[in-house]
């Protein structure tokens, strides 16, 4: 019997109120801080990269910062391989917990590493240690998260509840990164902004952290049992991690379209809130303060607009929301050229208006990822398919954007970007029409 082709059933209701708001201040919770502490590092980079990677041309040392942000991505895969057959088969909680606590740990320890200048090249190699860490510890959180959200979410209204969990509360952490830089960056002189006060906001990420440890572990499991471990025909898939495996291979197609729809808005995602303003600030040389508080403003866009956009999947279906908001990705992507030279006039038009069509697709992408995914499988798919997608084109994307412009090739990250939107839509709509669409449709 091919039991994980059967559609998933109706999510569960928690019997109290109470409970169900405690989930959710669990999972959005994490989720924010998980965001925040993975976006301060791409906000800082323009200011930590020269104490870890000195160089005369601060490009220089800017893409080799930006590139350990890049391989603290090719460790989710990873975590999400040796976690999430933990979640599917015996505890969400635990994972979470996990993926929470390392987050928290590693940002506070980054808040007081030594630099080059006192420990020379163990420095560099201690701050890729810290960003590999939280790689392994992120890399099932996403599935997890999206996985119970999904069951949790009200019948009819799955896009909405995914659209705060996966949309709002994501941009609530990226809120807080660019808030937080802004407020240090308007509170101290340029220098110290340079010497020390990077440091900051990774400060505050560990102690944030504490927070969220906390309502994590007032979840009860039980409640996570019920949600996604009932005794049901395909919940036995789940007995071994041989078991998950086969079964994700079964739905092979599913998970190849889970990481391009996936991977293709994180191209955009990094541009727009690591690339654009690495570049204002270290190639450009924009004022610093400026280019935080424009950035603060779009994500406030995002963080905004996302339940609205998960409703309106919820009411057009979410096939065609998401292949009407993917395709405008598409010369969303060429307005990157437009910002060439110094100018926050053009920073500001690029960032906010391009970005909001960028924030439309980060609203959405969470849901249709978890839609493509049948529930026996659905934290290890998602957060392996997440896992994959990021580290292969969001993770490169800052340094692509950056590296580009700098060899005077800028017009090839559109192109790119567009490429792999338009494959993200083709694959997904083959995957529909052979019936691997589980939610929504």
């Amino acid at each position: 019997m091919n039991i994980i082709a059967q559609p998933s059933a109706g999510p569960i209701q928690l019997d109290k109120q109470t409970a169900n708001k405690r989930m959710t201040a669990g999972l959005g919770g994490g989720v924010a801080l998980e965001w925040y502490d993975w976006n301060v590092y791409g906000v800082m980079a323009a200011f930590l990269s020269p104490h870890f990677f000195p160089s005369d041309d601060p490009t220089t040392s800017l893409l080799a910062g930006l590139a350990v942000y890049g391989a603290g991505f090719c460790a989710r895969p990873l975590g999400a391989v040796l976690l999430g057959p933990v979640a599917d088969r015996i505890s969400h909680k635990r994972v979470m917990l996990i993926s929470v606590t390392a987050m928290a740990v590693c940002s506070l320890l980054i808040s007081l590493l030594p630099t080059y200048k006192d420990l020379g090249v163990t420095a560099a190699i201690a701050l890729l240690i810290m960003r590999l860490i939280q790689g392994l510890a992120t890399g099932a959180e996403a599935g997890v998260a999206n996985a119970i959200a999904i069951e949790l979410a009200p019948p009819g209204k799955e896009g909405h509840y995914l659209g705060l969990i996966g949309g709002t509360f994501i941009q609530l952490g990226n809120l807080g990164s660019s808030l937080v830089a802004f407020l240090v960056s308007a509170s101290v002189a340029p220098e110290a902004m340079r010497e020390w006060a990077w440091r900051i906001p990774f400060a505050v990420g560990g102690v944030l952290g504490l927070l969220i440890i906390y309502l994590r572990t007032t979840v009860p499991e039980t409640l996570i049992n019920r949600a996604m471990h009932r005794q049901d025909e395909s919940s036995r898939i789940q007995e071994t991690t041989g078991g998950v495996w086969k079964a994700l291979w079964s739905v092979r197609l599913s998970l190849l379209a889970v990481i391009l729809v996936i991977g293709s808005v994180q191209i955009a995602n990094y541009a727009w809130n690591t690339g654009l303003p690495n570049m204002a600030n270290t190639v450009f040389k924009e004022n610093s303060t400026y280019v935080y508080g424009i950035m603060t403003l779009m994500v406030l866009i995002w963080m905004s607009t996302a339940p609205l956009i998960g409703a309106f999947a919820d009411k057009v279906r979410p096939s065609r929301a998401f292949t009407l908001l993917r395709l405008l990705l598409i010369p969303c992507f060429f307005l990157t050229l437009l910002y060439s030279e110094k100018g926050i006039v053009t920073f500001f038009f690029v960032t906010v208006f391009g970005g909001a069509i960028v924030g439309f697709n980060m609203a959405l992408y969470n849901f249709i990822a978890t839609t493509l995914m049948p529930r026996a499988v659905r934290t290890t798919g998602v957060a392996l398919g997440y896992a994959l997608g990021v580290s292969l084109f969001g993770g490169t994307s800052p340094y692509l954007l950056v590296w580009l412009q700098r060899e005077h090739i800028a017009w090839m990250f559109p192109v790119y970007g567009s490429l792999i939107a338009l494959l993200s839509v083709l694959v997904y709509q083959i995957a529909k029409k052979r019936g691997r669409l589980y939610i929504g449709e």
